[in-house]
C-alpha cells in the first residue's frame, strides 16, 4: 500500500499568545500543496514496525522518526501485534516549514488503519486524532480530509475552509537552511494585543475572499506570517529569497511556518515555469506547485 503525504504552507500565521506550559497559541491558515512524500506499508513477519528512509540523508530511521513513533502508537492503541514494514521516500525538504514530518506521521496512521482494516467510525477516528496530537501539533491537520483549514489553539483546533474555484499556481523555494521551530518561537517578541486583533481581522477578510473565489489581487496583501519577525540570523536568507521571488513576479510572497521555505503565487503555469527556470542558478530547491483541491 502507498500513501501520499502532502506538504503544507501557512497562508497566514499569527501568534496570539503563550500558554502557561510554554506552547504558543496560534491563528493560522493551513493549506496542503501538491508536493508529496510517499509512504509504503506492508505486513511483515514477526512483531513491531521497521522503517527505511530514502531520499534524505539527514532523516533518521530510528526511534525518533515520527513515522515509527506513529506506527508504535497505533499498534498500542488498537492492539496490533502483526509486524509491519514501512518505506518512506522523502521529497519534501526537511526543516523547511512545510510540515513533512507531521504529514508522514499522519500518513502512517491513515495507512495502518487501511492496512489492518480498521473501521473508521467516530470512536476510532477520535483515537486517531488523539494519537495525531500526541505526535505533534501539526499532525491533526494532515489527518483532516480538508485541504484548507483555519487552525487555532496550538494548531490542533481545525475548521475547514471551503474555497470557491482553485487558488493560483505557486512557486516554492527552499533556500537550504533549516530553521528550528522551537528556536523561531523563542526568538519572537510577542506582538501587542491591538496588533494581533488587527491581524485577525485581516485573517477574517482573507478567509472570506477565498470562500468567494475572489482574484489574487484582492487578498495577496492579507497573507501574513508573524514568525518572519523572529530575530534569527538565518532569516536574512529567507528575506533574500522573498525579495528574489517578488522581483520575478511572484505575488503575496511569504515564508511558510517557521521557515525557511518561501512561496509566492503566479498568474499562470507558464509564468511559474519561467520563474522556476530563472531560479535554477540559486543553490535552492525550487518547485512549481499548487494548493490541493
Amino acid at each position: 500500500m502507498k500513501i501520499q503525504c502532502p506538504a503544507k504552507v501557512n497562508l497566514f500565521l499569527e501568534v496570539t499568545g503563550r500558554r502557561p506550559d510554554g506552547y504558543h497559541r496560534l491563528a493560522s491558515l493551513f493549506a496542503k500543496i501538491n508536493l508529496y512524500d510517499v509512504l509504503e506499508l506492508e505486513p511483515s513477519g514477526g512483531r513491531g514496525a521497521r522503517l527505511e528512509v530514502e531520499g534524505a540523508g539527514e532523516v533518521p530511521a530510528g526511534p525518533d522518526n515520527l513515522v515509527l513513533r506513529a506506527a508504535q502508537a497505533f499498534a498500542r492503541a488498537f492492539g496490533i501485534s502483526q509486524g509491519v514494514r514501512l518505506r518512506l521516500l522523502k521529497r519534501i525538504p526537511v526543516g523547511a516549514g512545510l510540515g513533512g514530518g507531521s504529514s508522514d506521521a499522519a500518513g502512517a496512521l491513515l495507512g495502518l488503519a487501511r492496512l489492518f482494516g480498521l473501521r473508521l467510525d467516530s470512536a476510532s477516528k477520535a483515537v486517531l486524532r488523539r494519537l495525531a496530537l500526541g505526535l505533534g501539533a501539526d499532525v491533526p491537520f494532515f489527518l483532516h480530509p480538508s485541504p484548507l483549514c483555519l487552525a487555532t489553539g496550538i494548531g490542533e483546533r481545525l475548521k475547514p475552509v471551503p474555497v470557491a474555484g482553485s487558488l493560483p499556481y505557486m512557486v516554492l523555494a527552499y533556500p537550504g537552511v533549516s530553521v528550528s521551530t522551537a528556536q523561531a518561537y523563542r526568538a519572537l517578541e510577542l506582538p501587542s494585543r491591538p496588533d494581533v486583533l488587527t491581524r485577525l481581522s485581516h485573517l477574517d477578510r482573507l478567509i472570506e475572499s477565498l470562500k468567494k473565489g475572489r482574484p489574487l489581487r484582492e487578498w495577496e496583501g492579507l497573507l501574513f506570517n508573524r514568525l518572519e519577525e523572529a530575530r534569527l540570523p538565518v532569516l536574512s536568507e529567507v528575506e533574500q529569497a522573498r525579495r528574489i521571488l517578488s522581483r520575478l513576479g511572484a505575488r503575496g510572497v511569504r515564508m511558510s511556518g517557521s521557515g525557511s521555505s518561501v512561496f509566492g503565487f503566479v498568474p499562470s503555469h507558464e509564468e511559474g515555469e519561467r520563474a522556476v527556470q530563472r531560479l535554477q542558478g540559486y543553490p535552492w530547491k525550487v518547485f512549481l506547485t499548487c494548493c490541493n483541491g
